[in-house]
Formats: C-alpha cells, sequence, structure tokens
C-alpha cells in the first residue's frame, strides 16, 4: 500500500512537472514576435489582399480585444469578491452549528476553504482567458506559414491553459488538506460517538469546492449571457442595419462579441472545468471517510483522486508530445485524426496507469456507506468505474 510520502510524491511531482510543461509552452509561444517584423509576419502581408496595414490591423484588433477581456473580468471578479465576502459569512454562519452546539473553528476552516476554492477558479479562469488572447494574433501569424504551424500554435495555447488549471488546481487542493490537517490531523481510526478529526478535516474540505462552482456559475452563465448579447448585437446592428459581413472589423460590436468568446467561452470554461474537478473530489473524498477500510490504509488510499488526477498530467503531457512533434497537419482533415489521436492514447494509457494505482493505492475489499446503505467493493471494480470511465 502506498504511504503519505510515496502519495506526497505522487501528487507534488506530476503537479510541479504540469506547470513547469505549461510554462515551456507558453515560452514556445511567446517566441512568435508581435513587435517585430519576421518571416511570419511578412506572409501575412504578402498574401494576396494583404499590405502593411494588414499585419498592424492584426495587432491593433489583438490589443482592443485583450483590453476589453482584462476590462470584463476586472469589473466580473470585482462582483464576484463582494458576493465571496459576504457568502463566505453565511457559510461560516451555517457550518459552525453542529447539533445544539457551535463549533467556530469548522466554521471558520471550512469559509476559509471557500474563499480558497473562489480565489484559485478566479485565477484558473483569468489565466486561461489571457493565453488565450496571447495567442490569437500568434496562431494568426502561425497559419500563414501553413496548417502545421497554426495547429500547433494553437494546440499549446490550449496545453498551457489546461496544464495550469488542473496541475495549480490539484496542487492547492493538496497543500490546503495538510494545512487542514495541522488543525484536524488525520486519523486511521475511525470514532463511533463523535466526529473524527478526520471527518472534521473532509468536511471542512468541501468548502472549496463549493467556492470553486460559485466562480463557475458567475464565469459560465455571466460570460455566456455577454458573449451572446455582444453577438446578437453584431448581427444586428452590423449585418441587419448597416448591411456589413458577419464578424467585419468596422463593426465596432465585432470586438465586443470576440471579447465574449475569451471571457465566456475560455475564462468561463476555465472556471467550470476546475469547478467540475473540485467538486468530484470533494465528492470523493467524502465518501471515502465512511470506509473503514480505506481509512485503515492510510493516506494513499484517501487521496486515491488526487493521485488519479496528478497521474493524468503525465499521461497527457506524453500523448500531447504526439499531436506536438510526431503527427503532422498538412491539410484541414488531419486536425481531426490528430485530436482523436490523442483522445484513444491518452484513454488507453490512463487505464494501465488507472490499474497500477487502483491496486497500489486502495485495500483489496473495503466497503463504502453507513449503517444499512454500505456497499462492498474490491480495488478491481473501482478501477473499472474508474478506468473505463476515463477512457
Amino acid at each position: 500500500m502506498i504511504d503519505g510520502t510515496e502519495a506526497l510524491l505522487l501528487i507534488v511531482i506530476p503537479t510541479v512537472a504540469g506547470l513547469i510543461f505549461a510554462l515551456s509552452q507558453y515560452f514556445k509561444i511567446a517566441e512568435i514576435e508581435l513587435e517585430q517584423k519576421d518571416e511570419r509576419q511578412r506572409l501575412v502581408i504578402g498574401k494576396e489582399g494583404g499590405n502593411e496595414d494588414s499585419f498592424s490591423k492584426l495587432v491593433e484588433l489583438n490589443k482592443q480585444i485583450k483590453e476589453g477581456a482584462e476590462a470584463f473580468l476586472q469589473e466580473e471578479y470585482t462582483v464576484c469578491s463582494i458576493f465571496i465576502f459576504c457568502f463566505a459569512i453565511l457559510v461560516f454562519v451555517l457550518t459552525s452549528r453542529h447539533g445544539d452546539e457551535w463549533d467556530f473553528t469548522i466554521g471558520g476552516v471550512t469559509a476559509l476553504c471557500y474563499v480558497c476554492g473562489a480565489v484559485v477558479s478566479m485565477i484558473c479562469g483569468y489565466i486561461g482567458m489571457m493565453i488565450a488572447v496571447f495567442s490569437n494574433a500568434r496562431t494568426t501569424l502561425s497559419a500563414a506559414e501553413g496548417w502545421s504551424q497554426g495547429f500547433n500554435t494553437a494546440f499549446r495555447a490550449g496545453i498551457v491553459a489546461g496544464f495550469f488549471l488542473v496541475s495549480f488546481g490539484v496542487l492547492m487542493f493538496y497543500t490546503l488538506i495538510q494545512l487542514i490537517n495541522l488543525q484536524y490531523p488525520f486519523s486511521s481510526e475511525p470514532s463511533v460517538s463523535t466526529p473524527s478529526t478526520t471527518t472534521k478535516l473532509f468536511e471542512c474540505i468541501t468548502g472549496f469546492g463549493l467556492g470553486a462552482s460559485t466562480i463557475a456559475l458567475f464565469g459560465r452563465v455571466g460570460g455566456g449571457i455577454y458573449t451572446k448579447a455582444a453577438d446578437v448585437g453584431a448581427d444586428l446592428a452590423g449585418k441587419v442595419i448597416q448591411g456589413l459581413p458577419e464578424d467585419d472589423a468596422r463593426n465596432p460590436a465585432t470586438i465586443a462579441d470576440n471579447v465574449g468568446d475569451n471571457v465566456g467561452d475560455v475564462a468561463g470554461m476555465s472556471a467550470d472545468l476546475f469547478g467540475s474537478l473540485a467538486e468530484a473530489t470533494c465528492a470523493a473524498l467524502v465518501v471515502s471517510i465512511t470506509s473503514v477500510e480505506l481509512l485503515s490504509a492510510g493516506w494513499g488510499a484517501i487521496l486515491y483522486p488526487l493521485i488519479l488526477s496528478a497521474s493524468g498530467i503525465i499521461v497527457s503531457a506524453l500523448t500531447a508530445l504526439i499531436a506536438l512533434y510526431i503527427q503532422r497537419v498538412d491539410k484541414e482533415n488531419d486536425i481531426d485524426l490528430v485530436l482523436k489521436v490523442q483522445l484513444a492514447v491518452s484513454a488507453l494509457l490512463m487505464i494501465v496507469v488507472c490499474y497500477i494505482i487502483s491496486v497500489s493505492c486502495l485495500p483489496d475489499t473495503f466497503i463504502l456507506g453507513e449503517g444499512n446503505n454500505t456497499k462492498t467493493v474490491n480495488s478491481q471494480g473501482a478501477f473499472f468505474c474508474v478506468g473505463f470511465y476515463s477512457a
């Protein structure tokens, strides 16, 4: 069985490696200059209908979209911060009440976890949006060279956002668990009469998932409403009233539409994905502490969901290298093939990894649930549920 130190290594090493991998891909994208003329920019200027102003307009439009996206997120996150502060007080009051007694320590820790989840979610959304606007114009320049260069730039942008989100999220989740563990130490001896410190530990951590969900709601719904309003407004003002083609740069609403695509589809999606990760992990952790066998197995069994997520970072990194350095996109149809290979290879590798982790972390047989509502599970059964679901 995996002990606490091994669990630490299996979580921290992949997450740090994921952050380094994301940073390396960011530097690859940053090599594409927007300020100084290079071969890519000459290709854009040399295209049919292109001229010296084409590149200047590209840079200017990208700058306007970036400024608009930052302004929207600043306003949205200001409102989110006010809501988080008020709702954290409500979380503190409601979670401090246990039966006929008050425990303000539990309430305070849960409220702190809620704030941490919300802040991490906002960071993930902001980073996702910033890498999108950072890569937009650079993808255009790369696409002037060919399908392969354009795809690789866009794919690297996705790598930066995706790997940062999962790596940073899992690392912060694990760090928060260890910090709360100082107040409520993990115990492999479940208490029958009163809630154990382990129960309190993982009940408090559920606030992290709630905070992440809060920002996901604001980002996905708020950003989505904005982008739809901008899209319809652009069509009405441009196509219907002025007779301009769709997405014409002369239509100011087109900028708002592109801003909406970034804040809704990118920032909102990033926060939504992190929210899903945090919620699912919190639910699995809470369920796991109902099992005497899992508690007796130690940290390795309890942190099984986090270890799985961390292992997925390494699998995804290896799979991404196939698209970047082995497969080549020479025409439009190749994009679909490359992405399908990504799904197939990552699923197959993850099935193997899930099996190894399942038999290494989990006891051969364990019981989930309490009272009359229990279920006997074995490590192979857990593997089939998790491994084939991920495929």
